[in-house]
């Protein structure tokens, strides 16, 4: 298209289908680079393997460190700007929100297994009685993580894996010599890892030959393709 947004409406869910509704979302929130196919074939050289071959039939993606930098620079977003947006009725002031949303949230049997990790890690469920708008969503945001890690990961971060009792947060440890004796007496190192300096690229990097220009135009070409 010449200007405006072009629109794949190939995908098609039920409107009963709310797992299939979550995993679209999960789709359009994935990161655009998996670093698990990310292999280092030498100090020089790496290789992305591909999900699904290429037209050519090429199955994996060759750059040097520099040329990988060069791609995901490409990817980041502007700063303090937002990376998904929402348009026409989910948009933040449309007027029909609230009536779109008001059905959303997880399925039954996802809901009964957050149901049961909330209980295990003592956590206010959305069956208790209603409090006030500021102090529910204080109540929320304190322990938000938590309930987000048991959903995506399947762990329950709050049940101590000594005793199997639910933990509560306490305190929120911020100055710098309590911590250090904290991590002291656990036996973990109290200060952070010296950072090296950065250095500049070897000068040869930008002129290593891999067997000619056919090489560099089939990685360029590829990671278009494939991104």
């Amino acid at each position: 298209m010449s200007g405006g947004f072009s629109l794949d409406a190939s995908v098609r869910l039920a409107a009963w289908d709310r797992q299939g509704l979550e995993r679209l979302a999960r789709y359009c929130a994935r990161p655009s680079f998996a670093e698990a196919r990310l292999d280092r074939l030498s100090d020089e050289t790496l290789a992305y393997r591909l999900k699904k071959p290429l037209a050519d039939g090429r199955t994996c993606l060759i750059f040097t460190p520099l040329d990988l930098l060069a791609h995901l620079a490409a990817l980041i977003p502007p700063p303090r700007q937002h990376r998904v947006r929402y348009h026409g009725v989910l948009a933040a002031h449309a007027r029909l929100r609230s009536a779109v949303i008001a059905t959303a949230g997880p399925g039954e049997a996802l809901a009964c297994r957050l149901r049961a990790a909330a209980a295990s890690m003592a956590l206010e469920v959305a069956s208790s009685p209603p409090a006030p708008e500021s102090l529910r969503a204080t109540r929320t945001a304190r322990y938000a993580w938590a309930m987000l890690l048991a959903r995506i990961y399947d762990v329950l971060p709050l049940v101590c894996k000594r005793c199997g009792h639910a933990m509560k947060i306490l305190a929120f440890v911020t100055d710098a010599g309590t911590l250090r004796r904290i991590l002291a007496h656990v036996g973990e190192p109290a200060t952070p890892p010296a950072v090296l300096p950065s250095r500049a690229p070897p000068a040869e990097e930008f002129a290593w030959d891999q067997g000619g220009t056919q090489d560099v135009d089939q990685r360029t070409a590829g990671w278009e393709a494939s991104w």
